[in-house]
């Protein structure tokens, strides 16, 4: 095996590894919640939610150990505001087109899957369990650690598909191949808001906006069917626009050549 081949096989190995210790991780504090608290079972986000913080503040207490400079080596650094504007329009209008189109077209349910809202008696704790805090979360293991591990052995193209790959199947638990689908299309997102803009939080904020544009179709669901697919349409070619302006930048970063 040549030195490149190990690069790769490194890479992958590493962001395999880092994708168990998030499943396992989530999984052994959400186990560990729900036998400690009564009535676990109404407060599957909060759990989720709990368990999520404290394996970002874990993996934050090893990489200090290890002295790694977190700012630079992750792009934990600020961007102008028009940095945001392509990668959290195109979440949110993504988001919002596949949504309306699983309400209102005829899928089966069993190929959409997901958890139940109902399952979180508390409104406060599902806001900040969904909406904040596994957006930080998933982002920073998704983006930040699998796709620096990827870059030092593979493209970032390649880095790009993969960690988006990964990141969608963390979502087959939730049942449903749309969700796998759809969490898979919405990583890629992610991923390139990561690349283009050289800093971890716009994609973070696209996350945010990507899980609120899931809730796009409470507010269309009064509309006439026609209209719901025509508003999907609008919204869906908006996501392209923005992918492609983002690809565009990518490609003219150097793409799969640049790390």
């Amino acid at each position: 095996m040549n030195k490149l081949m190990k690069l790769h096989l490194k890479a992958i190995v590493s962001s395999l590894l880092i994708t168990l210790s998030f499943i396992l991780g989530i999984g052994i504090l959400s186990s560990a919640a729900m036998m400690i608290f009564k009535g676990g079972a109404d407060h599957m986000a909060l759990i989720s939610g709990m368990a999520q913080a404290l394996y970002l503040l874990f993996v934050l207490f090893l990489l200090r150990m290890k002295r790694i400079d977190l700012k630079n080596t992750y792009s934990l650094k600020t961007v102008p505001l028009k940095k945001y504007l392509l990668p959290v329009t195109a979440a949110f209008c993504f988001s919002a087109f596949s949504n309306i189109l699983q309400t209102t077209a005829p899928i089966p349910p069993e190929l959409i899957g997901g958890m139940s809202d109902d399952m979180e008696k508390s409104m406060t704790a599902f806001i900040v369990s969904v909406f904040i805090i596994a957006p930080m979360v998933e982002e920073f293991v998704f983006r930040a650690l699998i796709m620096t591990a990827l870059r030092k052995g593979i493209s970032t193209t390649a880095s790009i598909l993969i960690s988006a790959l990964l990141f969608a199947l963390i979502h087959a638990m939730a049942g449903g191949v749309i969700i796998v689908v759809h969490a898979f299309l919405g990583g890629l997102i992610f991923a390139l808001s990561y690349v283009k803009t050289k800093s971890l939080f716009p994609a973070i904020i696209a996350h945010i906006f990507g899980n609120i544009g899931g809730y796009v179709p409470a507010v269309t669901a009064g509309l006439p069917a026609a209209a719901q697919y025509g508003l999907a349409a609008g919204l869906g070619l908006i996501s392209v626009i923005c992918c492609a302006g983002l690809l565009r930048k990518h490609a003219a970063n150097g793409g799969a050549n640049n790390s």
